[in-house]
């Protein structure tokens, strides 16, 4: 049989504990008339069948259906477990300041389609200040209805949704104001301040206000690799072969040769290797020269001709500063068009 309580409190808090469950261990029954005490920095929450019935701000409160409104449907519908009595879950919630120190564990994409080579990768580490102004909904986002509830585990969820919000909101930024990794770096502190605003709507959605932002972001050393094998830019395993190329031509005997592979060189890299090893006065005659561009090209060949990804040329044509004609989904560029975009 559940015990029956007079009086709904919660137990000493731990240093770093958010949440505690009122009773313990199950649920419990409420007498009519008990005293409800809630402590300054807290709030309390009454939850019956998975459903909120009422949230206590700090103060001492009766319950009755006199001054309890919830209390009073749960009478008429039957709801109560004897004459004076009734069931329901209290959640206690801390809402002080929570600081969360948070830092990346894999990095963070920021797309920049206006700078090459599109994207880069980025880390980034520091503090966030966060405290719950919505009781019930903070418990529903973080599943933290449990007996008790600390803030590592609270900053266990919350670390990889501030990722997400961080990508997402910084790759908007990027994209609207033309920034690069360079730019996002150079005004950490302007970013900090305007983030604290941007974020605060994801956050509204966890019941949660945001106090105060400070996350240092910094271009991560392989930010290069990790873009360009994601499809960003020029390809980096295409990069790594022309690097090889280079050192296997440097290589008089030809051992390189063996090491990088004929298949993922290619005949003509091959050719040119074997060009680059004979003395320069028994050498080919020159490859002859590109053909003209068509008069009407495809931004993938518009790309190829100015050296650059077609997201580049995509977005100079979203722009404005290179001319072409939509047709249907596709775009199509002509030569004059190009000329004209290459002369500034």
């Amino acid at each position: 049989m559940s015990p029956v309580f007079d009086v709904v409190a919660a137990e000493p808090w731990l240093s770093d504990e958010i949440v505690q469950k009122f009773p313990r261990g199950g649920s419990g029954d409420i007498k009519l008339g008990s005293q409800l005490i809630v402590n300054p920095g807290e709030t309390a929450v009454f939850i019956r069948g998975g459903k909120p019935l009422g949230t206590f701000e700090p103060g001492r409160y009766t319950l009755t259906t006199e001054n309890i409104p919830f209390l009073t449907d749960l009478f008429e519908l039957g709801l109560f477990g004897g004459k004076n009595v009734f069931t329901a879950d209290v959640y206690f919630v801390k809402t002080a300041d929570m600081t969360m120190r948070w830092g990346t564990s894999t990095p963070i994409i920021i797309e920049h389609p206006q700078r090459p080579p599109g994207a880069s990768a980025m880390r980034g580490n520091g503090s966030y200040v966060v405290k719950v102004n919505d009781p019930w909904r903070f418990l529903y986002s973080m599943d933290a209805f449990r007996d008790t509830v600390r803030e590592p585990e609270i900053k266990e969820r919350l670390d990889p949704l501030v990722a997400v919000m961080l990508q997402d909101k910084l790759s908007e930024l990027a994209n609207s104001q033309g920034l690069g990794a360079v730019q996002l770096q150079a005004y950490s502190k302007d970013l900090n301040d305007l983030l604290t605003g941007l974020l605060q709507e994801d956050f509204d959605a966890l019941g949660m206000i945001l106090q105060d932002f400070n996350i240092l972001m910094n271009l991560h050393p392989d930010s290069l690799r990790i873009v360009t094998e994601m499809g960003y830019g020029t390809s980096y395993v295409a990069k790594q072969q022309a690097d090889a190329l280079v050192e296997a031509a440097k290589n008089p005997g030809g051992s390189g040769l063996a090491e990088i592979g004929i298949g993922a060189l290619g005949i003509g890299a091959l050719q040119n290797m074997q060009q680059a090893q004979q003395p320069a006065a028994a050498q080919q005659p020159a490859a002859p020269a590109q053909p003209a561009p068509p008069d009407v090209m495809t931004p993938a060949q518009a790309a190829a001709i100015l050296q650059v990804s077609e997201e580049d040329v995509l977005a100079a044509i979203a722009d404005g500063d290179l001319k072409a004609r939509k047709i249907g989904s596709a775009y199509r560029i002509s030569k004059a068009s190009l000329d004209e975009f290459l002369a500034g």
